[in-house]
């Protein structure tokens, strides 16, 4: 028989281990979430591809593998020539004999066949010197010197095409002052200080301001942006770097704030257009607050389901391969939407979406991120499958690419010292982007634009040609 001490002694040892088990359990509920989070990378989760330190060994593909190079079958694609306005001197290269048996050669009378080789001056720039004459004045009694020219007066040592080098070097080129100083010095034979290349990068900055402007006033009027943001650094302090992306233009914004904040300042609380985005609460909260609409992307989200089919949980991974496989069918209908009839294509993507729809609700397991993602279908329905019926895209890719360049920037540079250091990435990155968009060369523009602000003219407009 069990005595009363006994059986205390075991009900204090059986809460004991009680309290052990709750203890390990909820340890072991801790360790695998940080596990699944260390997991994350690019491909299963919205972290971008710097993030990804660690990757696993590429797998050789075995004796099938692609070959270095143009592949068979390649269409091949030559440099355009220079034109005859392009050419500074012609050389003639004529046989006197036949190079094989020294017999006579009469002309064939075909055009002979040009080869073209490019290469650069001895010396790519010139130097003006202005000569100011003085002059007595008998009358006033005093010394007159001649003036420079305002536009002259204005540039200073560089001329417009430097400054506007200077500004390429530095934005397109993600140069330091140092390199910068170390490419005038090397390339080009000009000895200036780190001080002088900033100046000239200040000018070209204030040169771009008016485009920016007539940019970002644009914004409010277009009925479709993708908008994307990215984390940087000013002196150590957070920044977010916003990009708009409309069909024809873009604009970059650098502010402390990544909230909906943004959005109302450069969009108006009126919108009214629709926005390409991912889930990101700012977003939604501009949508609740304006009368704008959302187009949420499925390239964010597909990387969420993959997440949850890599998880080491079964019932969580085949939640979540049902979910991979019936997004990829609707994906590869909508590759193929300049093949089929438009009404054929609208038949598929409704039945994709009642599938999709399906799969969200079917088994949803007790897993945290799936309950979410499962609540996320049933709730933005329209946000997520509104490209079916409106045409736009069903992903924001194009804004991810344009912030590519803000990324590349913030590696090479490790961020901005100052606001006008912000300033002057988003007025260039803003201008670099929509002269590509436009089929613009961006050194040119730039050229014109110091050329204006030189000689006190209205910058060339950007949409102009």
């Amino acid at each position: 028989m069990y005595s009363l001490s006994m059986v205390d002694a075991k009900d204090k040892r059986i809460a004991e281990l009680e309290r052990l088990l709750a203890a390990a359990l909820e340890k072991i509920a801790r360790l695998e979430a940080e596990i699944a989070s260390l997991k994350k990378n690019s491909g299963n989760s919205s972290k971008p591809p710097s993030s990804d330190i660690v990757k696993p060994p590429k797998q050789s593909k075995g004796k099938g593998a692609r070959k270095i190079g143009a592949q068979k079958g390649h269409t091949q694609h030559l440099r355009t020539p220079f034109d005859e306005s392009q050419i500074d001197e012609t050389i003639e290269l004529k046989l006197a004999a036949c190079p094989v048996c020294n017999g006579q050669l009469t002309p064939s009378g075909e055009p002979p066949k040009k080869h073209q080789q490019v290469e650069l001056a001895d010396k790519p720039f010139i130097v003006k010197e202005y000569q100011l004459h003085q002059y007595w004045c008998e009358n006033c009694q005093c010394m007159h010197n001649a003036q420079l020219p305002k536009e002259v007066k204005q540039a200073v040592l560089f001329g417009p095409k430097l400054i506007a080098l200077s500004g390429y070097l530095k934005g397109r080129c993600h140069m330091s002052y140092t390199t910068m100083q170390s490419f005038f010095s090397d390339a080009l034979q000009i000895c200036v200080s780190r001080g002088f290349l900033a100046k000239q990068v200040h000018k070209a900055s204030l040169s771009l301001s008016k485009p920016y402007e007539e940019l970002a006033s644009r914004l409010p009027q277009e009925g479709y942006i993708r908008i994307d943001e990215t984390g940087g650094k000013e002196n150590g302090e957070r920044r977010w770097t916003w990009c708009f992306r409309p069909l024809e233009f873009t604009v970059f914004c650098i502010s402390p704030s990544r909230g909906s904040k943004v959005l109302e300042d450069h969009l108006g609380k009126d919108y009214e257009g629709t926005i390409s985005c991912d889930f990101f609460g700012a977003y939604r909260k501009f949508a609740r607050l304006s009368n704008a609409k959302l187009q949420l992307c499925w390239a964010h989200l597909i990387r969420e389901v993959k997440f949850l089919a890599e998880s080491s949980e079964k019932q969580v991974s085949d939640y979540g391969a049902g979910l991979l496989l019936e997004i990829g069918l609707m994906f590869k209908t909508i590759h193929r939407r300049g093949e089929l009839l438009e009404r054929t294509w609208q038949r598929r993507m409704a039945g994709h979406q009642q599938s999709i729809l399906q799969a969200s609700r079917h088994k949803v397991p007790s897993d945290k991120a799936a309950a979410n993602l499962s609540k996320r279908f049933q709730d933005w329905q329209q946000e997520y499958f509104g490209f079916i019926e409106s045409g736009l895209e069903p992903t924001n890719n194009t804004a991810e690419q344009s912030i590519r360049r803000v990324v590349i920037d913030r590696k090479v540079t490790q961020g901005t010292r100052s606001d006008w250091g912000n300033r002057w990435l988003e007025r260039f990155w803003s201008v670099c982007a929509t002269c590509e968009q436009k089929g613009k060369s961006v050194l040119q523009y730039m050229k014109s634009c110091v050329d204006s602000l030189v000689q006190g003219r209205a910058p060339p407009q950007i949409f102009d040609g």
